[in-house]
């Protein structure tokens, strides 16, 4: 019985994924770890698809466009228990929280008179 409670149970432990994505231009740009607990390149796959759809990735306070990725690339995937993911799900925390109070304070403009399609000329 002792063994028991000293192994860990696979449910606790999460997989993380460091990716990158390098531009056209050389440029190299860490992503946030990708974290799941059972299917991390599932969540790495949902990334790539809505950076794809939206055209654009906002990370801190740059926004990086779709077209000008050259690869995305996984760099490692670690297993971790709950303590050794513990940094890194508070970086995550940080930075998807700042992302989302960018996205909130948006708010759709409308197009002025005599502006075109893609901004005004």
């Amino acid at each position: 019985m002792a063994e028991k409670s000293e192994e860990q149970p696979k449910d606790d432990l999460l997989l993380v994924a460091h990716v990158r994505a390098r531009l056209l231009g050389g440029e190299v740009i860490d992503l946030l770890p990708f974290k799941h607990e059972t299917d991390v390149r599932g969540e790495v796959n949902r990334f790539i698809e809505d950076w794809v759809k939206t055209g654009f990735l906002l990370k801190q306070n740059l926004l990086y466009p779709w077209h000008q990725v050259q690869r995305v690339e996984v760099v490692s995937v670690q297993i971790l228990n709950p303590e050794q993911a513990q940094p890194y799900l508070e970086v995550w925390k940080l930075d998807t929280d700042g992302q989302k109070d960018f996205w909130k304070t948006r708010q759709p403009q409308g197009k002025k008179d005599g502006e075109k399609e893609g901004g005004a000329h």
